[in-house]
């Protein structure tokens, strides 16, 4: 029912949004697609079914999306050169139904992803809070990460140690949580360890210097910065990311690619400001 409610709140903004994005439409952008899991048994928000990813999948493949790596994302942010329709398609948390019923997906179309993961989780038994009475809520084993590694479409990205929030480190915490992070996963892999994502899209002024002594990105969610022409180097480490729930199905989807849920993105914007103040 919740779901249902959820979905049909989104159809009732969307008019608006569409009145909106006429206005402001943009003809070259970036947008970066956030997922969490591709799985038809768990029942939230963050886990889209492996029938609407794949449907979301071939509609890009079939509207002609540029989907691109982080790293061209970046570079074309850096060389002021943003020209068309981009997409850069992320997962976060490292669970193992990307490796098992995303990835393919994805290697079927030939679309670049980059998941973030927590290497402080990986090897071991232990579940994310939010997972303590979910079943299926296994992650990536090394050896999933390993061969996911020898892949040209997949890239890998920090989101943290141990998923804590940014706001609630020390400044003498995030060399743990971002710079070991980045060393454990380089020497795991052998490979560079440039893009970070905020854990819960969650800011803080002070983690956002300390990213700039660790890597080249730092994604958030709705409290982000559009990725235009007008973005600049500045803003890296503080780029919008548009979450995929399992409720937008699939012509939600495309109302989000479309910027046809801008209300329902100031709503979360403004819930995740004033959550952040109480916390101070």
């Amino acid at each position: 029912m919740a779901l249902f409610i959820r979905t049909i709140i989104k159809y009732i903004l969307v008019p608006i949004g569409i009145i909106y994005a006429a206005f402001n439409k943009s003809k070259d952008e970036i947008l970066i697609l956030m997922y969490h899991r591709v799985d038809d048994d768990v029942k939230r928000e963050l886990a889209v079914t492996r029938r609407d990813f794949n449907w979301q999948m071939n509609y890009l493949y079939r509207k002609g999306y540029n989907v691109i790596p982080m790293d061209e994302a970046y570079f074309r942010i850096w060389e002021h050169s943003i020209r068309g329709k981009n997409i850069v398609i992320t997962f976060d948390d490292g669970y193992e139904d990307y490796y098992t019923n995303a990835y393919p997906v994805l290697k079927r179309y030939g679309f670049p992803s980059i998941v973030y993961l927590c290497p402080g989780y990986i090897g071991t038994d232990k579940k994310y809070w939010w997972d303590k009475d979910e079943k299926h809520a296994r992650l990536m084993q090394w050896k999933h990460i390993y061969r996911l590694n020898q892949e040209d479409l997949v890239d890998f990205g920090s989101h943290t140690m141990t998923h804590v929030d940014m706001d609630k480190l020390k400044r003498e915490e995030f060399d743990t949580e971002l710079g070991m992070s980045k060393r454990l996963m380089e020497d795991r892999l052998n490979r560079s360890i440039r893009h970070f994502a905020y854990p819960r899209g969650i800011y803080s002024k002070f983690g956002e210097e300390a990213l700039g002594r660790y890597y080249d990105t730092g994604v958030l969610i709705s409290n982000g910065k559009k990725i235009d022409k007008e973005c600049n180097i500045c803003n890296a480490y503080t780029l919008k990311r548009i979450p995929i729930l399992k409720s937008d199905g699939r012509y939600l989807f495309i109302a989000r690619i479309k910027g046809w849920l801008v209300l329902e993105e100031v709503i979360r914007k403004f819930i995740m400001s004033y959550r952040t103040g109480r916390r101070r």
